[in-house]
């Protein structure tokens, strides 16, 4: 927090975030409220991961030959404009599923434009000597909202409504935005070509990512995670159904995960820089699905929100850890790219295991899905493991790297 314009970074995007996530509880409890489907909230995933498909490449290209102060104002303008939307759909009581979906794919459009710029940006205003505990700030900062914007999400629509809820959203969302307005102009890296965004130059990034091992086999691990044990999907179906804990409950338990986010990171910053980094994501991933399983069998309210807590620790310290990696081996020219390339799997994935979770939970139920993903995630990471021998022994690359904090301009 001594560099001033990360400061300003981080201060916006954990106020916007806080929105979003606090849109996210509203969006899954209003569709499974109104149509009481879990194959509509699975649905929900597609229209989060169509723009990563179609832009996701685009929004890298874009982080590296643009402005990447306009792609972040850009963005949270967007989720503004829609939050306005949804509350005055649903204060006029007009408010249905297909609207939920059309805003969702409108924001995930949006939002393609984010995290690479965002991500491209903490390098240039912090020096690499103190990259990782930026990432781990950042990524506390994230949970931190998802931490208290779901449980406010959860009480405000119990308390006052869906119309009154999403109002609330814009007017969080809105100081996130105008604070964007007071960072310096951060033009692309020099020796990049804005007029020109062809084919080739987006591929790039994609070339570079699946060129090194140890990122191709960090995403494997995590896609798989994602892909069959996304629980918040599943999360309304659990607090309604299973453990009849309502709407405030509901909330609880959807920032259950980011408290124990909080606890892991904070760890992680007492622990330094780890240079056996992929023994400590196997490690986290295999705890990660064995409370995944304890979680699925639970019928105890509060030993659920344990092994929630100990699920967003383990994932949060593993995801930590592959942020880190892929700043530390991305030259900066590239950066952009590469971050939308693990965007498209980070946001990807978790969009996708909507549809999958959501459809395996409708045939087998909630619980049985949650532990036969849990298995499948645990077969690939053991394939991947014996396959890719980069999972185990990857060490720290950073002293073999230059320092890339660029200097105000």
């Amino acid at each position: 927090m001594a560099f001033p314009e990360y400061r300003l970074i981080l201060i916006s995007y954990f106020v916007g975030f806080n929105g979003l996530q606090m849109r996210q509880v509203a969006n899954l409890w209003i569709v499974y409220e109104i149509s009481g489907s879990i194959l509509n909230l699975g649905m929900v995933g597609i229209f989060q991961f169509l723009p990563l498909v179609v832009f996701g490449l685009l929004g890298g290209s874009l982080a590296d030959t643009m402005e990447r102060r306009k792609l972040l104002l850009f963005s949270q303008t967007g989720n503004l404009l829609m939050a306005l939307v949804l509350a005055f759909l649903a204060l006029t009581d007009s408010l249905e599923v297909w609207h939920i979906f059309a805003a969702t794919l409108t924001t995930a459009t949006v939002n393609v434009f984010d995290t690479p710029a965002r991500m491209s940006i903490i390098p240039m205003v912090v020096p690499r000597s103190h990259l990782i505990n930026a990432i781990t700030l950042n990524s506390s900062s994230r949970h931190a909202a998802m931490l208290l914007g779901p449980a406010m999400g959860g009480l405000l629509i119990h308390w006052q409504g869906p119309g009154a809820t999403y109002l609330i959203i814009a007017a969080i969302i809105f100081p996130a935005t105008v604070a964007l307005l007071f960072l310096r102009r951060m033009p692309p890296p020099a020796g990049s070509n804005p007029r020109r965004i062809s084919p080739k130059h987006m591929f790039e990034g994609l070339k570079f990512v699946w060129s090194t091992h140890i990122v191709i086999a960090l995403i494997a691990l995590d896609s798989a995670a994602m892909l069959f044990t996304n629980w918040r999907v599943l999360m309304p179906v659990f607090a309604e159904d299973i453990l009849q804990v309502g709407p405030r409950g509901f909330g609880i338990l959807m920032s259950a995960p980011a408290a124990g986010f909080l606890i892991g990171s904070g760890a992680l910053l007492m622990a330094g820089d780890i240079k056996r980094k992929g023994v400590l994501v196997l490690a986290t991933f295999v705890g990660y699905l064995l409370a995944i399983a304890i979680f699925a069998v639970s019928r105890s309210f509060l030993l659920s929100i344990l092994m929630l807590v100990a699920m967003g620790g383990l994932d949060g310290v593993g995801g930590i850890v592959r942020q880190t990696v892929l700043q530390l081996v991305v030259p900066n020219e590239l950066r952009g790219r590469a971050s939308s390339v693990l965007q498209m799997f980070n946001r990807g994935s978790p969009s996708m295991g909507f549809l999958v979770l959501g459809s395996m939970a409708a045939g087998l139920g909630a619980t049985p899905a949650l532990l036969v993903g849990s298995v499948i995630a645990f077969s690939i990471a053991a394939v991947l493991t014996i396959s890719w021998r980069e999972v185990v022994t990857y060490e720290d690359v950073a002293p073999q790297l230059e320092p890339v904090v660029e200097e105000r301009e």
